[in-house]
């Protein structure tokens, strides 16, 4: 039987040597579909898809394991459809380094940002109508530290550290717009619990766990996206050479 080869047109290596799949038509809707599917990966969405769960169910199984399974799922295809993109570009002519357009940094940096005030409201409405008790918040008020934290970290980080280091992380701007607007649902929701609870009697060692689950969560994800890209660049470096 007769193997049948599917041949994209490129650029001309003249004029373009390297290639990235939205350069190429064929490549690009598998490229963009992977890209949409990778933000309901994101932790912020996990996050606004347990707070919903969270105040739907009657239990604490659903809103762990059915955000983190699609999550899971939604990673999984994401890569595959990245893969089968830059499966139409020969190895040695791939661009690797290009980033996606502006918009989608911002379009990204939307969903995210809008995400997690969601999930937050939710989340503070879901207290001030069932009271839980002292233990559960501070646990609650630990990982809303925890988000400013890592908001702040990354801040410091972009303003310290190379180009080459940033390219996890959104711009100065877009992270400073999204502190301000989730430091301020935090700063609301924590004025709406402090009229029903005394902060001063919630036990310290919950905030702290609180706050190390939340972060221990965004590390190993952005550790996860570094290994992918390092790995991706040296790839690319070793076929270039």
């Amino acid at each position: 039987m007769k193997t049948v080869r599917e041949t994209v047109a490129l650029p001309d290596p003249a004029e373009q040597p390297l290639v990235h799949p939205l350069d190429l038509v064929d490549a690009r809707r598998p490229f963009v579909v992977s890209w949409w599917g990778s933000l309901l990966a994101m932790p912020t969405v996990v996050f606004f898809l347990a707070a919903v769960l969270w105040g739907l169910s009657n239990n604490y199984v659903t809103p762990i394991v059915v955000p983190i399974a699609l999550a899971v799922g939604a990673r999984l295809l994401a890569t595959h459809l990245r893969r089968e993109a830059w499966a139409y570009i020969p190895r040695k002519r791939q661009d690797s380094t290009q980033r996606v357009p502006m918009r989608w940094s911002i379009i990204r940096s939307v969903v995210s940002t809008a995400a997690l005030l969601a999930g937050l409201i939710l989340l503070t409405l879901w207290l001030v109508e069932h009271e839980p008790d002292e233990g559960v918040l501070g646990y609650i008020l630990g990982s809303a530290l925890g988000i400013v934290i890592l908001m702040v970290g990354g801040l410091v980080w972009t303003a310290s550290v190379p180009p080459r280091l940033r390219l996890l992380l959104d711009s100065w701007i877009l992270q400073s717009t999204r502190l301000v607007a989730v430091g301020a649902a935090i700063l609301v929701g924590c004025l709406v619990i402090g009229e029903q609870y005394d902060f001063a009697d919630f036990d310290l060692s919950n905030v702290l766990i609180g706050a190390g689950v939340i972060i221990a969560i965004q590390a190993i994800w952005w550790l996860t996206c570094l290994w992918q890209f390092r790995r991706t660049a040296a790839r690319s470096a070793a076929l270039h050479d």
